[in-house]
């Protein structure tokens, strides 16, 4: 059965500055860091699962926003870049402790 992936954007606006270390460092295990707090993922349905659980033990519900954004295939072509950086990776090549 062929896997299906999922095009993600991550953004996250974090309260505290431990927090926030900690939200990045989970999500170093998921994806590629495009701006300071953004990431572009690739993850499958269970991985995409794992990461926010992981996410939503670590910030504070009533002070913090994590979002995600879910792109399609088709719109993920159409992501333009100006300056440094690259779009969405091709093939997921993150490894997931």
């Amino acid at each position: 059965m062929r896997r299906r992936w999922n095009n993600i954007i991550v953004s996250y606006d974090i309260h505290d500055s431990k927090r926030l270390q900690k939200v990045g460092k989970v999500m170093k295990d998921y994806g590629e860091r495009v701006l300071y707090s953004v990431f572009e993922c690739r993850l499958s349905s269970a991985e995409f699962a794992r990461m926010k659980d992981r996410i939503d033990e670590v910030i504070d519900h009533m002070e913090d926003s994590v979002r995600f954004y879910f792109v399609c295939d088709k719109c993920v072509k159409n992501v333009l870049v100006s300056g440094q950086g690259s779009g969405f990776l091709e093939e997921s090549n993150v490894i997931i402790a």
